[in-house]
């Protein structure tokens, strides 16, 4: 059964939908030019390394500019601080993992559609999955950054819940919090297939993972 999609970005957060937006820069972004979006872009994936890196105390702007091949002063056009672009690499990871989650409206209860999106899922989180380490270092000296991040990730549960729900056309009384039981299971499971590569298969561990969301998905109600 293929469904229309239920959640956009502008739902996921109780109907905020800045919750998703990235740090501000100094320029409005419909303003600037397809050079400053590429430039843009690269300050975002090579912050993205560094915080992986380094963590984020260990994070400086030089490092960001060095690995970017950009100007300390060029960082510094678009983003006021290394806060600002730890915000807009949290920013541009949730719109991944969101558009991953809508992709389960287009897919069938069965373990073959759910393998994929699981595939999808650990694809993505190969990407973005340590990030979270420089996130949470920042969130404990950071009252703001805690609580865009808590709202950006409950967001995304309560897509992630409710295409879940949908799924098996069951209801879900608390959609974020089936989604965060989800999500759960995800990061956690894809944490030690990373930790352990040498000594667990991969692919059976998705396999498995993609059993369990269905079951997750199919008691709900």
């Amino acid at each position: 059964m293929v469904r229309a999609s239920t959640t956009s970005q502008a739902d996921v957060a109780d109907g905020d939908p800045t919750f998703l937006t990235a740090a501000t820069i100094r320029q409005p972004a419909d303003g600037l030019g397809a050079r400053a979006q590429r430039t843009i872009e690269r300050i975002i994936e090579s912050a993205r390394e560094v915080f992986m890196t380094r963590g984020y105390s260990g994070t400086t702007i030089d490092e960001i500019a060095r690995v970017a091949g950009v100007s300390r002063a060029s960082v510094y056009t678009y983003f006021p601080s290394k806060r600002d672009v730890l915000l807009a690499v949290g920013a541009h990871a949730a719109s991944s993992a969101l558009e991953i989650v809508s992709t389960l409206a287009d897919r069938e209860a069965s373990v073959g559609a759910m393998t994929e999106f699981v595939t999808t899922y650990f694809r993505f989180l190969d990407v973005h999955g340590s990030f979270s380490f420089a996130w949470t270092q920042a969130a404990q000296d950071d009252e703001e950054i805690r609580v865009v991040g808590m709202k950006r990730h409950l967001g995304i549960c309560k897509a992630f819940g409710n295409q879940l729900a949908d799924l098996c056309d069951r209801p879900a009384d608390d959609p974020a919090v089936l989604g965060l039981v989800a999500a759960s299971l995800l990061e956690r499971t894809w944490s030690y297939v990373h930790l352990y590569a040498a000594h667990v298969d991969r692919a059976a561990v998705i396999g498995e993972t993609a059993r369990s969301l269905l079951a997750i998905a199919d008691a709900v109600d």
